[in-house]
């Protein structure tokens, strides 16, 4: 249904999601989103106030369920809706090839959450569950999601919509979170983005330890920088960290997925009763699942002389970032677990990862 080799996550754009609250809202994004004055049946049903757009959702609330948020996914979204215009079908349909693809699309989600339950604990994930369903559509969505140029013009549409518990920890100012960011987008020393990769991500002189201001000049987000400082000085965080961590090595290594940690408020830890826990608020991967295997590949292809293509790049893009921020907190806080990506029978020669990526 999400066609991998079309999908590609928007790096630069932060996943605010639940996050933002309504004072935050833009005006442009409240014109572009908003859909309370839409004659449809959904809204005239539950009165969806708009939230916050994410990368992959458009968030709304509804005033009668406050302890919800509804998630429109974008990515299926526009799937429907392009399919629906390249083959002369109505707007607001689902043929059946869409409708089996989509279906299909929800059991493996499923499946995905079903796992982070088990590997996390349902404490730690917040209850969810996907539909597929007709929402109301505006021109002002259409434009914002298409650049202003959509294909066709409709006032519904179909996509994959979750419902999911709001997460009590994104209403607390203190709370920290785990960002990656993007070191490739940044203007990293050369020398030291290669020596944190083959660090982090290959694993060599592992018995070194690479230093805190060195790892987070790579990994520059400024709630990673808030996150380990915090860190520092509080044991009960440093454990909560260390736990999580340790679940998360557990959790790729066993099922090769790997979290979307690009996104703001992903993963947030705050205080309840006093003491330091986590909520995995919207982790998962978006578009594609086993991540480790597709790097895997591309890394073989890359180490006997072959080309990769951009969808290859874009998997290495984040999966490094993942890898490196990942193994790189575990190094910070003695944690003796890492991920390893590297597959059996690559070769040792050097490769210049920051000029492919890029």
């Amino acid at each position: 249904f999400m066609n991998p080799e079309k999908y590609k996550p928007e790096p630069n754009i932060p996943k605010v999601e639940q996050a933002e609250t309504p004072q935050e809202i833009s005006a442009e994004q409240k014109a572009n989103y908003e859909i309370d004055q839409v004659e449809h049946d959904l809204v005239s049903r539950y009165q969806p106030k708009f939230l916050a757009k994410g990368g992959e959702h458009i968030v709304y609330e509804v005033p009668e369920h406050p302890d919800i948020v509804v998630k429109v996914s974008t990515g299926p979204l526009k799937k429907v809706i392009d399919w629906n215009a390249e083959h002369g079908q109505p707007i607001n349909s689902l043929p059946a090839e869409l409708e089996s693809r989509a279906r299909e699309y929800l059991k493996e989600e499923t499946a995905r959450y079903q796992l982070l339950k088990k590997y996390f604990g349902a404490d730690h994930v917040p209850s969810q569950k996907e539909f597929l369903v007709k929402v109301p559509i505006t021109q002002e969505i259409l434009n914002a999601l298409y650049e202003g140029n959509p294909p066709a013009t409709t006032n519904e549409a179909w996509s994959v919509v979750m419902v999911q518990k709001r997460v009590e920890a994104l209403n607390d100012p203190n709370r920290l979170a785990i960002v990656a960011g993007y070191a490739e987008n940044d203007e990293v020393p050369e020398d030291l983005y290669n020596q944190a990769t083959e660090h982090f991500v290959f694993g060599k002189n592992a018995e070194e330890k690479i230093e805190k201001e060195k790892f987070l000049e790579i990994q520059s987000h400024n709630d990673l920088k808030a996150l380990l400082e915090k860190s520092e000085g509080d044991e009960n965080l440093r454990e909560s960290l260390k736990e999580l961590l340790e679940k998360i090595i557990t959790y790729t290594e066993e099922t090769g997925e790997i979290f979307d940690l690009a996104g703001q408020d992903n993963i947030v830890l705050s205080q309840k009763d006093g003491k330091w826990t986590y909520s995995l608020v919207d982790t998962r991967y978006p578009g594609e699942s086993k991540m480790v295997e597709k790097a895997k590949i591309a890394l073989l292809k890359l180490s006997v002389g072959n080309e990769i293509d951009e969808h290859e790049k874009n998997v290495l893009l984040n999966i490094f970032n993942f890898v490196r921020t990942v193994n790189g907190l575990a190094e910070q806080m003695g944690t003796q677990k890492r991920i390893n990506i590297v597959p059996e029978g690559m070769t040792q020669e050097q490769l210049d990862f920051l000029k492919i990526i890029r």
